[in-house]
């Protein structure tokens, strides 16, 4: 079969590999859509501290091509998705069915080979049904989305809150049409890429602002009565966008933290000063499970996409067939276009 190998930093080679062989408790999957994910872009280019080769890609949908001897849940032919968290089940969190907070987890993508390649072993545990009508390409954006659940569960948003969103890419989007399924009353988007500001007002976003050109302090607290926002989300792992939701946020206001922080994050004396000013309730949000496993984020994200109540198929920019992994992985990294989620397809 087929694999994108990551040799060395952003060098992949199209090879030929075996199809693994399964064991009695996991499933052959022939993967036939893969996301690209912003830590992929990121550990690949800087920051890769495994062992390679390695296959990336997590985001990951296909049909499952055989079952071991010990799985009757699910059947050859059935039309799946992957949750890419393998927790070791043995320690003191997994013990309490905290899977996100897992000590000596696997991920497939990092750890295990990813999604880039043409079929994957995978344990029975992480095989998720999705049906006959779910697209395999949203069947691979299950995963952001229930990133982007997760989140917005564990905030809680009210009817009638405003909402700053900073970062629209495909986590920001998502994010934005589950607040909108929580009737928040209005969404702020913030953005430097004037195209994403004017996509996604079609997704329900009220206000965009570009912080390249305007105040954003400003903006937002002349956009809701000299308050600041309700909630603050930060989807873009930028160290300015951190701080910034620091000094936008309202007193007793609630900010979540969704974007990776690629470098330290540096906080003046007024944002800092702010978080217990102003009594900030702030939460993190690093992963997507929990228990029943995969948890509550995938099984309401599932329901979403089955139920066409959350809008994926416009978020994908870009597709690449597998042989041209080279050339998708160029254009996230060299930005010479605008672009949203890349998808990936083996076969």
């Amino acid at each position: 079969m087929k694999a994108a190998l990551l040799k060395e930093l952003n060098h992949f080679e199209i090879e030929e590999i075996e199809i693994p062989k399964i064991k009695p408790n996991e499933v052959l999957v022939r993967v036939k859509a893969a996301g690209i994910c912003g830590s992929d872009i990121h550990k690949m280019q800087t920051k890769w501290t495994r062992e390679l080769p390695m296959v990336l890609g997590h985001e990951i949908s296909g049909i499952v091509a055989d079952v071991g001897d010990q799985v009757n849940t699910i059947k050859p032919n059935n039309r799946v998705a992957i949750a890419h968290l393998i927790p070791c089940n043995n320690c003191f969190y997994c013990e309490q069915g905290k899977f996100q907070f897992c000590e000596d987890y696997d991920l497939f993508g990092s750890h295990k080979y990813g999604g880039f390649e043409e079929y994957i072993k995978v344990p029975k545990e992480n095989v998720i049904k999705i049906g006959e009508e779910v697209s395999y390409e949203e069947g691979a954006m299950l995963e952001p989305l229930s990133v982007a659940s997760y989140g917005v569960l564990g905030l809680k948003p009210q009817l009638g809150d405003v909402v700053a969103v900073f970062g629209l890419g495909t986590i920001g989007i998502l994010t934005i049409q589950l607040l909108n399924l929580a009737g928040v009353k209005k969404i702020i988007g913030i953005d430097i890429d004037n195209k994403k500001l004017n996509e996604s007002k079609k997704y329900g976003v009220t206000d965009i602002i570009n912080p390249l050109y305007k105040d954003i302090e400003q903006e937002i607290f002349s956009l809701t009565n000299d308050l600041g926002v309700d909630i603050s989300i930060e989807c873009a792992g930028s160290v300015i966008t951190q701080e910034q939701c620091l000094l936008v946020t309202k007193k007793g206001g609630l900010i979540g933290y969704q974007g990776i922080a690629y470098s330290p994050v540096n906080l003046s004396q007024r944002a800092f000063e702010n978080i217990f000013r102003r009594e900030y309730t702030i939460k993190g949000f690093w992963n997507s499970y929990a228990t029943p496993f995969p948890g509550k984020a995938w099984n309401y994200s599932l329901y979403l996409i089955q139920s066409k109540k959350i809008k994926l198929q416009d978020l994908i920019s870009h597709r690449f067939v597998l042989d041209d992994i080279q050339k998708a992985f160029d254009l996230t990294v060299n930005k010479h276009e605008s672009y949203n989620k890349v998808m990936v397809f083996p076969k």
